[in-house]
């Protein structure tokens, strides 16, 4: 399974006049076996449509998400025994990343990447995950060319 950065969630739905637009509305289109999509990149998505005073289109496209056939939704694992075990763990898997040099929203996407076992992260942004990670981290050309 491969999953998606919250840029190419938000290049495809929010900037059609980003240049990277066609190569990354390409890379979606041809993955006809699907894609993951790390809840904190959907909610991320969710939060720039917010910000651009589209909080409608945001609970569309959060739905939308949610129910599309070919889409998993990505959650890193969770501890239930109690409350202070959730956060718990939930801190110390994210504090791991930062101490790295990520930012929370990289290090929470990275996290459930890694926990979930995919193949690749696809990202116009590499340059945040690199040397981060055993995952595979490629833009949508990259990953296309292989």
């Amino acid at each position: 399974m491969i999953a998606v950065d919250t840029d190419i969630l938000v290049i495809d739905r929010v900037f059609k006049n980003d240049p990277r637009h066609p190569a990354t509305t390409n890379f979606l289109a041809r993955q006809s076996q699907g894609y993951g999509v790390p809840i904190f990149s959907l909610l991320e998505l969710c939060g720039v449509m917010a910000t651009a005073k589209q909080p409608k289109m945001a609970r569309q496209l959060f739905e939308e998400y949610l129910t599309y056939p070919t889409i998993r939704i990505l959650y890193p694992p969770v501890i239930l025994e109690n409350v202070a075990a959730f956060w718990a763990n939930q801190n110390a898997e994210l504090a791991r990343r930062i101490e790295r040099g990520m930012r929370l929203g990289d290090a929470a996407i990275l996290w459930t990447v890694e926990s979930t076992a995919c193949d690749a992260l696809i990202t116009w942004n590499v340059k945040h995950y690199q040397r981060q990670t055993t995952v595979a981290v490629l833009t949508p050309d990259e990953w296309l060319k292989q």
